[in-house]
């Protein structure tokens, strides 16, 4: 997941470390179209996050700017996303902006939350160890 003034860096180096270990990203943002990023440059959104649920990808990185959270944090639908990522035992990569987001949505850390650098190597598998934390009535 991205935004407006995302780190066009870290973007790129999530996409391009994904695609390197064989997986194909997915770029889900706000809304279908150009999202402008922090160094001006824009990326098409493949989907929109309202209408592209973390239940539908393997993994989720979550690259936002300070600003990029703020204006999410009021979003019922980022925050749906993110919590139903970690309720789902995914890996969850994030950029050090979006921890007020992962914090909203209830994430709480484990092996398989990492920062962007560590995401591609926890994306590789699903975190089974969580599941007693988000699920009490199995």
């Amino acid at each position: 997941m991205f935004a407006d003034g995302s780190d066009a860096g870290e973007l790129d180096q999530v996409t391009k470390a994904a695609k390197a270990a064989g997986g194909h990203p997915l770029t889900i943002a706000p809304k279908v179209g150009a999202v402008k990023l922090s160094d001006g440059s824009t990326v098409k959104a493949d989907a929109q996050l309202a209408g592209q649920p973390s239940v539908t990808v393997d993994a989720c990185a979550v690259v936002l700017s300070k600003e990029g959270c703020a204006m999410l944090l009021k979003e019922a639908a980022a925050v749906q996303w993110v919590m139903d990522a970690f309720g789902h035992l995914k890996a969850i990569g994030a950029s050090a902006a979006a921890q007020p987001l992962l914090d909203k949505a209830g994430v709480e850390a484990d092996e398989g939350i990492t920062d962007l650098g560590g995401f591609v190597e926890a994306a590789k598998r699903r975190y089974w160890d969580r599941e007693p934390k988000v699920r009490t009535l199995a």
